[in-house]
């Protein structure tokens, strides 16, 4: 059971259970990457119900959470809190410096790059886009499946992930994934 602040308890069940999956797909060695929605919220939260902009940063110590959805043109994400979504993320492109939880859908129009390790971008929904890259160990998990137009890892290892992702049930498909 996760620790949630009083002002996320009507989303308890929501949490409680993407959480279990989380842990359970970690258990079984199918997550590039844990991801422990506890330990993103431990140092405080900004609450939105919806964020919806031409251009939005996020430079945030406590996590950004977003009870509903996010729909931007231009997001970055700087942290260090983080970025908690628990509806769908919209956006034409964006620049990940921290880490990010999903769970809607994910949509991203042109470009997505995520920086740095050990942040991720996990989306427990539907992903649908343009390019993904992971930089600096960087890691992308999409969970639940979708279409990729290209998908990049500048450390190489986007088979792998491919792997473990497929051995989560994510059904993935990429136009082009490349090392």
């Amino acid at each position: 059971m996760i620790q949630l602040p009083t002002k996320l308890q009507k989303h308890a069940e929501e949490l409680e259970a993407a959480d279990e999956r989380l842990t359970a797909l970690d258990e079984d060695g199918l997550l590039a990457a844990p991801v422990d929605i506890s330990s993103m919220l431990r140092n405080g939260i900004v609450l939105h119900e919806r964020l919806k902009d031409s251009q939005l940063t996020l430079n945030s110590r406590e996590c950004v959470v977003v009870t509903g959805d996010v729909e931007v043109e231009r997001l970055e994400l700087k942290g260090p809190g983080g970025l908690l979504v628990l509806g769908d993320l919209v956006v034409t492109s964006a620049e990940l410096h921290a880490s990010a939880v999903v769970l809607g859908a994910c949509e991203v129009t042109d470009r997505l790059v995520g920086h740095g390790e050990p942040h991720t971008l996990t989306v427990l929904g539907e992903v649908e886009g343009g390019r993904f890259e992971m930089q600096q160990q960087f890691v992308m998990q999409f969970l639940g499946g979708g279409k990729l137009k290209s998908l990049h890892d500048s450390e190489g290892g986007v088979e792998e992930l491919l792997e473990l992702l497929s051995g989560a049930g994510s059904e993935l498909e990429i136009e082009e994934a490349d090392a």
